[in-house]
């Protein structure tokens, strides 16, 4: 089964997220969560730190204080770890053609508005 780390800031949404990757069957031990970009590249630094595989799938909200998407993805691409298999969708409430650009630069080719839906879940977990 794949690994997801839903990386959102507002409650609420992280809340739907988390009942909706419970309700599609995934494992509390297969998800991670990560309130902004610097949580959540700790969180990647460290499970590569213990030999553990990062996320096969990421949720990645665009706009967050701290350290927003643009921000986590630039500090993503800086990583050497293994990451060939994490596929990155990114959440926004944004319809900014000038944003989605941005995105694509670093390899984020799919977009989500928020908040999750179970289809799209099913789908990207290929359930």
């Amino acid at each position: 089964m794949k690994t997801v780390l839903l990386i959102e800031d507002e409650s609420t949404f992280q809340m739907i997220g988390k009942i909706l990757l419970r309700t599609v069957g995934l494992p509390p031990e297969n998800f991670y969560s990560a309130q902004t970009g610097k949580e959540a590249i700790e969180l990647l630094d460290k499970l590569h730190a213990e030999g553990k595989p990062l996320p096969d799938l990421i949720f990645l909200d665009v706009f967050m204080p701290i350290m927003d998407g643009f921000g986590f993805l630039e500090e993503y691409t800086k990583r050497t770890y293994p990451k060939d298999h994490v596929k990155i969708i990114a959440l926004t409430s944004s319809h900014d053609p000038r944003d989605m650009e941005r995105m694509k630069q670093y390899g984020v080719l799919e977009y989500m508005t928020k908040p999750l839906e179970e289809s799209k879940i099913r789908i990207e977990l290929g359930l």
